[in-house]
This record gives structure tokens, C-alpha cells and sequence, in this order.
């Protein structure tokens, strides 16, 4: 797999569980399990409605990620931005990962919230393998 379609499957994975989280945050919760951590009906919506933040904030990180790798690819940019874009997206990822761990181990203390953690550490991780390859290959 390449930087680019790498960078495209990202950003529509990103944007697809972006839209879950903010057009179906109950059953996501649901799912997830995170209805049964609150005990009445204002924590409960007060949970809904962090999760459509989040999923408004996955919808912009998507959204973001292919509008900056649709000018990098028709400016002709080169591979040397797409690798920049490349480490961001594994340090934003990380970053989710690492919050995501520090809440499931202080707050949540379920497993989808050990589950939504790894995705974001194997999303990051997966970035940073390519842009290791890639700078393999260039040398």
C-alpha cells in the first residue's frame, strides 16, 4: 500500500466513524457500553453529547486529511509532503490512542474503550511503518 491510498483509506475511516459517533451517538454508546457507566438521564445525554463533539472532531480530522491530500496531489506537492501529512496523521493518531488509554484506565474502565484506543494506536501505527518504508525506499 501506498502513502496515497494509504492517506485515503484513513481519512474515509476516520470521516465514516466520525458520522456514527454524530448522527447514531446512543446506539454507539450503546454498543460501546458506555450507557451502563451513567446513572440518570442528565449524565446520560450529557455523555450523547460529548460523543457528537467527537464525532464532529473525527468529521473534521477526515475532512481535513482529504482536502490536504487533494492540494498536495494536484499541486504536485510530491512525495515529500505526502510523507509530512504521513507523520501527522500517525501523531494525531497517537495522541488519540494515548487519551483514549488514560481514560479507559482513570474513567471508563471498559473494554471498547481499550478497543477505541487500539484503533487509534493501530491507525498511527500503520502511518508511521509506511513513512519508515518510504524513507527505506528513497535512500
Amino acid at each position: 500500500m501506498n502513502i496515497r491510498n494509504w492517506t485515503t483509506f484513513h481519512s474515509v475511516f476516520i470521516l465514516f466513524i466520525g458520522l456514527a459517533f454524530l448522527l447514531y451517538s446512543p446506539l454507539v454508546m450503546a454498543w460501546m457500553g458506555f450507557d451502563r457507566l451513567v446513572q440518570d438521564s442528565q449524565g446520560y445525554w450529557a455523555m450523547v453529547s460529548f460523543a457528537r463533539l467527537f464525532g464532529m472532531g473525527l468529521l473534521a480530522w477526515g475532512l481535513t486529511l482529504v482536502t490536504v491530500k487533494k492540494f498536495l496531489i494536484v499541486g504536485n506537492a510530491g512525495e515529500q509532503s505526502l510523507k509530512k501529512l504521513l507523520a501527522t496523521m500517525a501523531v494525531g493518531d497517537w495522541l488519540a490512542a494515548f487519551t483514549g488509554a488514560i481514560q479507559s484506565a482513570s474513567v471508563w474502565g471498559i473494554a471498547s474503550g481499550w478497543m477505541l484506543s487500539g484503533g487509534f494506536g493501530l491507525l498511527g501505527s500503520i502511518s508511521l511503518i509506511l513513512l519508515l518504508l518510504s524513507k527505506r525506499r528513497s535512500d
